[in-house]
């Protein structure tokens, strides 16, 4: 149980109810995390702020969706958010990424395929817990291995994004959600 309440969908007024639907909207029912319900009850400009961040950075652009919530899980990890390592990884059974991938990338493991996956989340995880690290060689890396600049820029985007989501869950200091805990337990080792 979290120090603090959520808001859910039935309690709350129409201006937090219209962004609980664009969540419902662009993430289907399991995507009302806790997350969300206590920006809600507690501060829904911050709410709208978070989730329109969240919304176009990781719902929108070139990269596919499975691959950012690939790099969610392993910059969560890498910061020890285990709420938003845990949440990522449900995002990532209900787009149907395979246990072993998942697990592959919590692991840090080196036979994580394709490459382009593989240096994606090294290059995402440095910028978002190292990022004075960076160097010219890592972005040609990535357009050696076919990405775009405007996919760099993405992936700098969303190793942001991680940052700012991790540090708001581990301030609020959330338990993973019942639901989400039952779906990783068997198979996925948060």
């Amino acid at each position: 149980m979290s120090i603090y309440d959520t808001l859910e969908y039935a309690d709350s007024d129409s201006s937090v109810k219209e962004i609980y639907d664009d969540i419902f909207e662009h993430l289907g029912n399991a995507g009302l995390v806790d997350y969300f319900k206590v920006l809600g009850k507690y501060n829904p400009h911050i709410l709208s702020t978070t989730w329109a961040l969240l919304k176009n950075v990781l719902l929108t652009g070139e990269l596919p969706r499975a691959l950012k919530e690939l790099v969610f899980i392993a910059i969560s990890n890498e910061r020890e958010c285990v709420y938003c390592t845990s949440i990522h990884c449900a995002m990532c059974k209900y787009l149907n990424i395979d246990d072993e991938t998942i697990n592959q990338v919590l692991q840090k493991s080196s036979e994580l395929s394709p490459k382009r996956v593989k240096v994606a989340i090294d290059f995402a995880v440095k910028m978002a817990t190292n990022n004075t690290s960076v160097t010219e060689q890592d972005h040609l890396s990535l357009l050696n291995n076919g990405l775009t600049k405007n996919q760099v820029f993405e992936l700098m985007s969303l190793a942001s994004v991680v940052n700012y989501s991790n540090t708001l869950a581990q301030g609020m200091m959330l338990v993973v959600d019942e639901k989400f805990a039952n779906l990783l337990k068997d198979n996925i080792v948060v």
